[in-house]
């Protein structure tokens, strides 16, 4: 495996074989799945993006037109009229709100990077939302979240901001000692703060996630919600096929 990433690592904790499927085998999706949630994403990420990039000089009507254009073309991937004119209205109160952001402690928007964590393990590829600044704070990173509000000091959530932190230090020879994950649509952001623990845990977490993936060890993970609805394998999983023909029977 070339790199892995977050998310992909993620993947693999919720349930091995479907990891199996997509990252080992690279299987073409099978069943359908709803995709307007990351097509939504998609779009948010790009706006708030531009909005840094011309440090704010790009204000909520050039950006809310921006975001009609492309909110249009992803019309079809919506399950049903009401649904659609939900998601937005979340938009546009979205970009209502990071428009209005400060944004010239912005060090780097989107920033790539290719994590090394050492041990023979592929390195970790992402991209940093955000990347802030400050002297009386040093480094500090942000993460966008489109989705439902959830605790950042979650450890399985807070690994992202982790990353995030380890990937600052390779870049600026400094590491983000805070971050915090901004959901734009429900108008909170949730600070953390990121520890030389917390650093090696998550280097501990990456190395043993991948010595998983070395040994091939990619157990089914059945949870009714994820599996009937998001996964893409789902009619091709013996686990899934066990408890639905459990569940008719």
């Amino acid at each position: 495996m070339e790199y892995l990433s977050y998310s992909r690592l993620s993947l693999l904790e919720t349930c091995g074989l479907r990891f199996f499927y997509e990252y080992v085998l690279q299987l073409e999706p099978e069943d359908p799945v709803p995709t307007h949630h990351a097509s939504f994403g998609k779009i948010l990420h790009g706006l708030y993006e531009q909005h840094a990039n011309t440090f704010g000089n790009t204000g909520f009507e050039a950006l809310k037109s921006l975001y009609d254009d492309t909110f249009k073309a992803m019309l079809p991937e919506f399950p049903d009229r009401d649904t659609a004119v939900t998601f937005y209205r979340n938009g546009v109160q979205a970009i209502a709100r990071f428009s209005r952001y400060r944004v010239t402690d912005v060090v780097s928007s989107e920033r790539e990077f290719l994590l090394d964590v050492g041990a023979d393990t592929p390195p970790v590829k992402g991209f940093i939302d955000r990347v802030i600044y400050t002297k009386e704070h040093g480094y500090m990173v942000a993460d966008l979240k489109t989705g439902k509000v959830f605790v950042g000091r979650n450890p399985k959530k807070m690994r992202q901001l982790v990353i995030y932190s380890l990937a600052c230090e390779q870049i600026y020879s400094e590491p983000a000692h805070s971050g915090y994950f901004d959901f734009i649509v429900y108008g909170a952001r949730d600070w953390v703060d990121i520890s030389t623990d917390d650093r090696e845990q998550t280097k501990a977490w990456v190395r043993e996630k991948w010595e998983q993936i070395r040994r091939e060890q990619f157990p089914p993970r059945y949870s009714a919600g994820f599996c009937s609805q998001y996964c893409p394998f789902r009619s091709r999983c013996p686990e899934y096929g066990q408890r639905a023909a459990r569940h008719i029977g």
